[in-house]
């Protein structure tokens, strides 16, 4: 029987999250685009809040793992309180930060009606420092960062979310959005539901 060690659980699940929250990115950012059939992205909406939650729950288990670990131990300070960990505390607290932003965008879209599209949406907008956090976190921590393999997951990742966001940025909003005003009267073109 094959036995993993909790470090390799601690990567795994950490690498597990990363690539989960980049699924849930670029559905989220896919299925508005113009170029996707409305009845598509309902689809696209379904994996984009799956796969976040799922990314979410991901890197809880890999935070929570750190407190077991036998070789680099954390604290609870240390794996709720960015910048405080003995073990690279600079980018241990980008992924803490990003693990954050992650609960604060899941909460208010899950109370969207209270706090309101406006709040929501410019919530919304911190998946883009989250996922640059998350990259920076999981290419500097971790035994196997300088491995090839993870360099290419996550300059690959990086750089088709880079794209994606130029794309959406640079195109018009669907048809069906075009209409769709927030409580300001300015035209919305969310980053996600619809």
């Amino acid at each position: 029987m094959i036995e993993f060690s909790t470090w390799e659980w601690i990567r795994a699940s950490g690498l597990s999250a990363y690539f989960l929250l980049f699924i849930s990115i670029c559905f989220g950012i896919m299925q508005n685009m113009s170029i996707i059939p409305r009845n598509i992205g309902k689809h696209f909406l379904v994996i984009h809040q799956t796969a976040g939650w799922l990314a979410f729950l991901f890197a809880f288990l890999h935070g929570f793992l750190l407190y077991f670990d036998r070789y680099q131990p954390f604290s609870l300070l240390e794996i709720f309180v960015p910048f405080l960990a003995k073990y690279k505390p600079f980018f241990t607290g980008l992924g803490i930060i990003s693990f954050y932003s992650m609960f604060l965008l899941f909460l208010t879209s899950d109370l969207l009606k209270k706090v309101g599209r406006n709040i929501w949406k410019t919530v919304h907008l911190l998946i883009l420092p989250n996922f640059i956090f998350a990259s920076i976190h999981g290419m500097f921590v971790g035994s196997d960062a300088d491995e090839t393999w993870v360099k290419i997951i996550y300059i690959s990742s990086i750089s088709i979310f880079l794209l994606l966001m130029i794309f959406r940025f640079l195109t018009k909003p669907p048809k069906h959005l075009k209409n769709h005003h927030n409580e300001g009267g300015k035209d919305v073109y969310s980053l996600g539901r619809r």
